[in-house]
């Protein structure tokens, strides 16, 4: 079976490589393509998960990723010494109150976020799983996939550090004269400033799509 978080392979009730609870989609049986195939001009998502040199690549590449501390951590670590200084006998839920005024500011309308493009001279299959790779190198969940006539839309985490909370990065793949048209952006609501958080994330994609499509 497959993680469907970080496309790793997994078995028993927890990916070994993102920790996530491996569900009965992840553990029904996916029909895979046996026979050799160019699968580097593929522009169909699921077609190119059905390819085990794919799902390879990928799971190689969530076996790379690194768990780094989330914004929620640190606020909580942040309350807990706070409340350790204050003489408090019980600790602040920092991160709580940080989503609770996440969620009412979005309520609100407040959020932020950035836009890019690139033109990368390569086919849109090569960008798709190159993409699907450094999600996965960046521990990234895939939060949704939207099938586009030739390419398609991939949805996934933003996760949280100590810059801004959880948002959303969306990008959208698809076929151009010549090579790929890649388009991302990423939302970030309940937030007004992300102090670059988004611009340095869409650059580092985007450049690392262009060096490792190449």
């Amino acid at each position: 079976m497959f993680c469907s978080e970080c496309g790793a392979k997994a078995a028993g009730k927890f990916c070994s490589s993102c920790g996530a609870k491996l569900t009965a989609m992840d553990s029904a049986a996916i029909e895979t393509i046996d026979l050799p195939i160019d699968w580097s001009d593929v522009s169909d998502y699921e077609t190119l998960l059905r390819i085990p040199e794919v799902r390879d690549r990928i799971a190689e590449s969530a076996a790379q990723s690194k768990k780094s501390l989330t914004g929620e951590d640190f606020l909580d670590m942040y309350g807990n010494a706070l409340g350790k200084l204050a003489g408090l006998p019980i600790k602040l839920p920092m991160a709580s109150l940080a989503q609770f005024a996440q969620s009412t500011y979005a309520k609100l309308g407040v959020k932020t976020g950035k836009e890019k493009s690139k033109f990368v001279v390569q086919p849109p299959g090569k960008v798709i799983v190159s993409l699907l790779c450094s999600l996965a190198r960046s521990g990234r969940a895939i939060r949704g996939v939207h099938q586009l006539a030739d390419g398609c839309v991939i949805v996934a985490a933003l996760p949280s550090d100590m810059l801004a909370l959880e948002g959303e990065l969306i990008i959208k793949v698809c076929r151009s004269p010549g090579g790929t048209q890649v388009e991302a952006k990423t939302e970030i609501p309940g937030q007004m400033f992300d102090w670059g958080k988004s611009t340095r994330c869409l650059e580092s994609l985007l450049s690392e799509l262009t060096r490792v499509a190449a």
